[in-house]
């Protein structure tokens, strides 16, 4: 490798490490030519012989205001529609561990005890508002569910997080919004695909202190096996 062409790791390595979920964002509105570009950035994703299974919603401005008073109002009523069912049996016990772990470590960094329920319930209107965020990307895999296509969304979703953080954007994913699929579906008119993940994202506010709660990573060898 030449030293001319050892920016280009860096810069990857930049962008991936550094790369987290911000929960508290600026109201500033992102330009729309940043907005396309970003977008058209992602649809570079790979996938299945190359079926680009995704389909993206985007909110921002009056329709990002009415889907959030949508949300809020139907987690007030205990109205939850989810296309991918969880389950506690989708963990296995190491899984199960680390989740454990960061809820823990997490919610003592906000300060909110296993007990304290006003505070949590504070805390997931503001999830629910997609953390003030100015716009929100909603990411639906083909209504077969076919696991397949369902891991091809996956990867579109990495690729827009990349892209987003390449143009100094930031971003969270956020599982919670696709407990809300019927809702978000008639708020937005959507037909047809199932709700995997949001995203909500915009400029992240420098000052608030949960924007920098570090979760770290499992050690190499505790993911990896590399077979010779």
């Amino acid at each position: 490798m030449t030293a001319g062409t050892n920016e280009l790791p860096a810069t990857a390595e930049g962008l991936i490490r550094g790369r987290r979920a911000t929960r508290a964002f600026l109201p500033d509105p992102v330009p729309d030519d940043t907005i396309m570009a970003i977008f058209d950035l992602a649809r570079s994703a790979p996938s299945n012989s190359n079926t680009q299974p995704w389909q993206v919603e985007v909110a921002s401005g009056p329709a990002r205001v009415k889907l959030a008073q949508a949300i809020l109002a139907a987690d007030r009523a205990g109205e939850r529609t989810v296309d991918f069912p969880p389950s506690e049996n989708n963990y296995t016990p190491v899984h199960a561990s680390r989740r454990k772990a960061w809820g823990a470590s997490f919610y003592a960094a906000l300060g909110i005890g296993p007990d304290d329920q006003d505070l949590l319930a504070e805390y997931n209107a503001k999830s629910l508002n997609f953390y003030g965020a100015p716009r929100v990307a909603l990411l639906y895999a083909p209504d077969s569910g076919d696991p397949r296509l369902t891991a091809d969304v996956g990867m579109y979703a990495q690729t827009l997080l990349l892209a987003m953080s390449a143009y100094g954007v930031s971003s969270c994913p956020q599982g919670i919004l696709s407990f809300y699929a019927d809702t978000i579906r008639r708020t937005l008119g959507v037909t047809g695909g199932k709700l995997l993940v949001g995203i909500s994202f915009g400029y992240a506010d420098p000052t608030a202190a949960i924007n920098r709660i570090d979760v770290g990573r499992e050690p190499l060898t505790e993911t990896t096996r590399f077979h010779y």
